[in-house]
């Protein structure tokens, strides 16, 4: 298979993406686009190709796939990161959606300037995120075999919510998981899983 991602250069949402491509064994070639501005803008050539006029977008086989989540599912599934049992593969959605939502109290954050409200910020997301998502998930870890999110195996929810912990702590300085020892386990065992290193160890440093 020959996969052609298109995104910005940035980890940002894409990072799963190319995380469980390498780890598939997946090559892939990527066209970034420069990150000039916040909120960055995306070239007309890329944007047009591009269904609903974003990225991530994959080609591959004469076909596109666009939307993050359903491109990270894809690859999850050629990766087999996704269970076979179709109630365990709902519970990696799910965890996957609840990732998402435990983000956005984190980008704010991340979008704020001033030193001293960053920090005002920081606090914030702690507090908006430690019962509701991050406990939860910690118990959910705890309850299943101590090492990951469903089953016994690494599924891609392991793999997207280890990367949300290390892509905040990259852009805040923060271990958004210093209080959860089980989580913190989790994305240390998912991020130096060779094949995973090795995307880790070779890719681009960016800002975001």
């Amino acid at each position: 298979m020959s996969v052609k991602l298109y995104y910005f250069d940035a980890r940002g949402i894409c990072d799963p993406i190319r995380m469980i491509l390498t780890y598939g064994g997946i090559e892939f070639d990527e066209i970034r686009a420069p990150v000039d501005t916040f909120p960055p803008n995306l070239p007309t050539e890329i944007k047009s190709k591009c269904r609903w006029g974003q990225v991530p977008m994959v080609e591959f086989d004469g076909k596109s796939l666009n939307q993050s989540l359903a491109i990270t599912r894809y690859f999850a599934k050629k990766a087999n990161l996704v269970p076979q049992d179709i109630y365990e593969a709902a519970l990696c959605d799910e965890y996957v959606d609840a990732v998402r939502d435990l983000m956005a109290p984190w980008y704010v954050a991340v979008m704020e300037n001033d030193e001293q409200k960053k920090q005002e910020k920081i606090d914030e997301a702690r507090k908006a995120t430690k019962t509701r998502f991050l406990d939860v998930f910690e118990s959910i870890v705890k309850l299943n075999d101590g090492k990951h999110l469903v089953g016994k195996s690494l599924t891609w929810a392991d793999i997207y919510l280890a990367y949300i912990i290390q892509h905040f702590e990259i852009l805040l300085g923060v271990n958004i998981a210093s209080e959860h020892p089980t989580l913190k386990t989790l994305s240390e065992n998912v991020l130096n899983e060779p094949n995973i290193k090795k995307w880790i160890d070779r890719r681009p440093k960016t800002k975001y």
